[in-house]
């Protein structure tokens, strides 16, 4: 007979009890690490480097929790999608990361194609059951097959939205139906539409389905069933993806499970390296997902972004990362986003945009490098805000209903280079855009900006201060519309923003206003930007709101043309007799090829006053600009010298050697050796004989 104490039973029980409630406490809060490698297998446990799993599919049936860490194995390519459905914590945040040696991990989007048949003529098909956006060789992107195989047709005829006429195509009724149809219908856009039938010439549009209507403009298109913008006589348009485009070399489409591809002559699909994009993001964060940290990975060949959000998260960091050969964004989160931190990225070669945030809160864009942005005609991105390097922006609409707008974010130390349209866009309120250097903007699209704001109506975009960057080089891009001129601006500030500051920038040469101050925008200050080479230097313009363009501040400037044609100040009221933008006060302009460089005009002033101005006749028709002075063609001292600007676009002071005889824009002789600060510029006058 076995005997026991009562009292030791239960105490060895409570006992028990406690240390498995303290286990599984413990290990509620433990952090755990995963491992990813591409030589790894999901049927291990992917806890260490030497069990880890393979795949991103096995590791997205795994729930995270607050401290957990990815580690993906450098030199190696993981091909679709994390998803974060679970929240990090300040002291514990989710991370995503690299390990080991070599090159960064790479999220890709893509799938390999091994298996082709011949088709003829050089073309060559495989099954992907998948929808395939894109198509690479070696790493370069192809062509989706397209008519004409370059350049655009013309729109003979437009029909508002619905449908447009084109004599150049006569092939048979319905021959281009359910064709892509991307399309310029205004000089900032291109939007892209289904051709929903078509009739000898006459191509009626239908909805797409591949890039997201934003909400600005859900009702504007019927909730995607039309575009934003009514189609219009002279644009143009092609047509994309129907496999009997397939023609040229670098052509490509997918119908139904079969992608078409035309090889260059000689070469073999298994002597090139062919991947499909079938994958939409390389990391999706769900909605309300907080404190997550992205670090030290590469981003490739992924159709919608490298890193896209949805609505409401908070406290991500973006940071050390590749996106590169992405067609929408690099990075892309949905509204009301806070404290998101995004630093010390590379982008390239991405179609739509580089980093898109909307209605954004506290959060910062520092120290990234963007190059090539939206450099496809038609591509990336349907509507307006394609094109861009970093936007920050909102939900526009002319009557407000809610107040969820990007707010307190900076936007510092971050080089963009060649956008198809805006450099850095930055709407809201109280944002700071500092020492960025921004160049060869508005390579496919008119009307934009390297640094550009705006607001449908009044109380959204204000206290903004925009300070010591350098703008330059901003181009223009007309074609696929009726002519019309080449038209890019440096730093443009556009309809309802208001008690904005812009100070110590630079800008240089510009397609047309350095600085644009456009209609209802209204108590901005604009003072110490050196503006150079510009169409216009400043520029003002009234042309939809009487008398919503007032109360400005214009002090301390330098603009400089150097062109005979060229103007400092460009005013222009389609509206009203009157242009009185506020106080223009001891600013310096110069111009040494020409004595009237001043441009004024109005809807009912005398035609004469649109002819070239003197600095005295344009002072006298303003009745401003007091302790302002100008160096002209006429100005003794400065007949044989031309202005020349030296920039320092770093972080630390510079200094330079000028030119013998040469001299500062007060004309006191210049020092044999002159400092620049940083992210500043000055500009001499030296002799005209100097080689620049």
């Amino acid at each position: 007979m076995i005997q026991f104490s009562t009292g030791k039973f239960f105490k060895h029980i409570l006992r028990s009890l406690l240390f498995a409630a303290s286990f599984f406490c413990c290990a509620e809060g433990y952090s755990r690490n995963y491992y990813i490698s591409a030589s790894g297998n999901d049927v291990a446990n992917g806890r260490t480097a030497q069990s880890a799993w393979r795949t991103l599919k096995k590791l997205n049936k795994n729930s995270l929790q607050a401290g957990d860490t990815i580690f993906l194995q450098r030199g190696g390519v993981y091909a679709g999608t994390i998803t974060i459905l679970q929240s990090g914590t300040a002291q514990k945040p989710i991370v995503i990361t690299a390990y080991g040696t070599g090159a960064e991990p790479v999220i890709s989007g893509s799938v390999a194609v091994n298996e082709w048949k011949p088709a003829g003529n050089n073309r060559y098909e495989a099954q992907v059951k998948q929808p395939v956006y894109d198509l690479f060789m070696n790493d370069q992107r192809q062509t989706p097959a397209r008519y004409p195989n370059s350049g655009f047709l013309t729109i003979d005829k437009a029909h508002g939205k619905d449908s447009i006429e084109c004599n150049a195509l006569q092939e048979p009724d319905g021959f281009w139906n359910g064709a892509t149809l991307r399309i310029r219908p205004i000089d900032w856009v291109y939007e892209t539409r289904t051709v929903k039938s078509y009739q000898k010439g006459l191509l009626i549009q239908g909805p797409q389905d591949r890039y997201l209507i934003e909400k600005s403009f859900e009702q504007r298109t019927l909730g995607g069933k039309t575009g934003i913008y009514k189609f219009q006589k002279g644009y143009g348009f092609y047509l994309e993806g129907l496999p009997a485009m397939v023609d040229t070399a670098g052509e490509w489409s997918w119908r139904d499970g079969k992608l078409l591809v035309q090889l260059p002559e000689g070469t073999k699909p298994n002597t090139v390296m062919m991947n499909a994009v079938v994958h939409h993001y390389g990391v999706w964060l769900a909605a309300g997902v907080r404190h997550v940290t992205i670090k030290g990975l590469e981003f490739s060949q992924l159709e919608k972004a490298g890193i896209g959000g949805s609505w409401q998260i908070e406290d991500i960091t973006v940071t050390e990362n590749l996106f590169r050969h992405i067609h929408g964004s690099g990075v892309w989160f949905d509204s009301a986003s806070a404290r998101v931190v995004i630093t010390r990225n590379r982008f390239s070669d991405i179609l739509g945009r580089g980093i898109s945030l909307l209605e954004s809160g506290n959060s910062e864009i520092a120290y990234n490098d963007l190059k090539r942005i939206g450099l496809s005609r038609g591509h990336g991105w349907s509507g307006v805000n394609g094109a861009s390097g970093i936007l920050l922006h909102n939900t526009e609409r002319k009557v407000q209903f809610d107040t969820t707008f990007a707010h307190h974010n900076t936007v510092r130390y971050n080089r963009v280079d060649s956008c198809g349209y805006n450099g850095i866009r930055v709407d809201g309120h109280h944002n700071l855009v500092e020492y960025n250097v921004i160049e060869h903007c508005s390579l496919t699209l008119n009307d934009g900006a390297n640094l550009y704001c705006f607001a449908a109506g009044p109380g959204v975009t204000h206290h903004s201060i925009f300070r010591k960057n350098i703008v330059r080089y901003s181009i223009g891009d007309s074609k696929a519309t009726p002519g019309n001129a080449n038209l890019a601006f440096g730093i443009y500030i556009d309809n309802n923003s208001y008690d904005m500051l812009v100070e110590g920038n630079t800008v240089i040469s510009t397609g047309a206003s350095g600085i644009l101050n456009n209609d209802a925008s209204y108590n901005n200050t604009f003072r110490n930007n050196t503006i150079y080479d510009c169409e216009d230097g400043l520029g003002f313009a009234e042309w939809a709101n009487v008398g919503k363009l007032y109360g400005l501040l214009v002090e301390g400037n330098t603009v400089i043309a150097t062109k005979p044609k060229q103007w400092a100040v460009s005013m222009t009221n389609w509206l009203a007799p009157k242009l009185d933008v506020g106080i223009m006060r001891n600013n310096r302009y110069i111009n040494t090829a020409s004595s009237n460089f001043f441009y004024y005009t109005t809807k009912q002033f005398p035609d004469a006053s649109r002819l070239p101005l003197s600095f005295e006749q344009y002072q006298r028709i303003i009745n401003n600009e007091e302790g302002s002075s100008v160096v002209s063609a006429f100005t003794p001292w400065a007949k044989d010298l031309e202005p020349v600007v030296y920039v320092n676009d770093s972080a630390t002071e510079t200094t330079f050697k000028p030119v013998k005889e040469s001299r500062l824009t007060d004309s006191t002789m210049a020092a044999e050796m002159v400092s620049i600060p940083p992210y500043s510029s000055i500009v001499i006058l030296q002799p005209k004989t100097a080689k620049k």
